[in-house]
């Protein structure tokens, strides 16, 4: 799984427009591992489940058609074997969304509940990976941002005692060393928290 998201910073990331979308109420069959990725989506995400079963689905597709048909192969046994027990509940997805996992699930030669519990685990899955990264890349990189904090701090320091008060590098150095200052927090608030920041995170 690691060698095929590595590269895919952004899937899942943006919402479909399927507001205003016709809606249908469908039972689908479904393990507890999908149930419970499609709530955790949708928080992720800030959508609906109705949206989140367009975006899981609509990822799927195109995390397959990019990819070679090993991958697809691993797909089809993974859905053909939902995992633990199933619970048929109604869900409310749009008539397209509807449409595309049965379109889709006929291609691979699998039912439409397996096409739609194996599409919610996948990006389920893949939003973990790449929070997972964010989260590993940010520590790597949070000695090298105290480092940089330092070289703001001393510049400051050094353009307070030599620089005249109508030096423009002061309030620049020190509108610099604040975004830093901001930056390094938030980045040991992530850590500490093991929630990675949003992608539209603000640092001030």
């Amino acid at each position: 799984m690691e060698d095929l998201v590595r590269n895919r910073s952004s899937l899942g990331q943006k919402a479909p427009s399927g507001k205003g979308r016709r809606s249908v109420h469908t039972k689908f069959k479904l393990s507890a591992d999908a149930l419970e990725a499609k709530e955790q989506l949708s928080d992720h995400w800030g959508v609906t489940q109705k949206e989140v079963a367009e975006m899981a689905a609509q990822l799927t597709v195109s995390f397959l058609n990019d990819e070679g048909e090993n991958t697809r192969h691993w797909f089809v046994e993974n859905a053909s074997d939902q995992p633990g027990e199933l619970t048929r509940k109604t869900h409310v997805v749009s008539r397209e969304t509807k449409a595309f996992l049965e379109t889709h699930a006929e291609e691979l030669d699998l039912t439409r509940d397996q096409f739609f519990d194996a599409s919610l685990r996948l990006a389920h899955t893949i939003v973990q990976f790449l929070q997972e990264s964010q989260l590993e890349r940010h520590e790597e990189q949070l000695s090298a941002l105290y480092d940089l904090l330092d070289q703001a701090e001393t510049i400051e320091a050094d353009l307070e005692e030599a620089a005249t008060d109508i030096d423009p590098l002061k309030p620049a150095i020190t509108a610099i060393r604040h975004r830093i200052s901001a930056i390094v927090d938030d980045i040991e608030e992530e850590l500490e928290q093991g929630v990675p920041l949003d992608r539209n995170h603000d640092f001030v």
